[in-house]
């Protein structure tokens, strides 16, 4: 008996295209569970408050001013990226500045647990913040890496001439990149409102 060997037939291109977009929401989608549970953990802990220490101490408050500031640096990098994403004559400039900016955010972020004058055992609010903040942190260090080899690709793949790389799919890449980027930045501005607003 002769096994017979069953070609399968390739995918169209504009497939693949579909399914780094359909892959970034449902990363969008599981991000946006993550922190809503801070979310929940913020209200429940606030409502709750049996023992009043929600915060305990007199100085239980972050910097409003480097709040502001992390806020901008992202919300900036953020814009930066999705103009990157959409405008190809621009996008490794763009996506360059929306790098520098998220990590100015993330070192803004680390530099304001220095001058705390809390800890994250001061009570109900603290240990959220504290929470929050730091794996809001650790997901901008995830980002940076995503942005900085979408553009890195793009960068070489233009510096070659496009000859060994697809420039539709690296495009693409980028676009699934500007998604949970702008995503990510929307749950930041969230986490503003909800830590030093409310």
């Amino acid at each position: 008996m002769d096994a017979t060997h069953e070609t399968f037939q390739e995918e169209p291109r504009e497939w693949a295209a579909r399914s780094l977009t359909a892959a970034a929401k449902m990363w969008c989608g599981s991000l946006a569970f993550f922190f809503a549970a801070f979310v929940f953990a913020y209200f429940y802990l606030k409502a709750l408050d049996l023992n009043h220490g929600w915060t305990i101490g007199k100085h239980v408050s972050p910097s409003g001013g480097l709040g502001v500031a992390i806020l901008a640096a992202y919300l900036l990098s953020g814009l930066l990226m999705y103009l990157a994403a959409r405008r190809p004559s621009d996008e490794i400039s763009m996506g360059v500045a929306a790098i520098v900016l998220a990590l100015l955010g993330v070192g803004l972020q680390f530099l304001e647990y220095a001058f705390l004058g809390f800890g994250p055992a001061s009570g109900g609010y603290a240990s959220v913040f504290f929470g929050w903040t730091a794996t809001y942190a650790l997901g901008g260090l995830w980002g940076l890496y995503w942005m900085e080899t979408s553009v890195a690709a793009l960068w070489r793949a233009r510096r070659n001439g496009f000859a060994q790389a697809d420039p539709g799919m690296l495009r693409n890449g980028m676009m699934a990149c500007s998604i949970c980027w702008t995503f990510f930045v929307a749950i930041g501005t969230i986490m503003f409102v909800v830590l030093y607003l409310v």
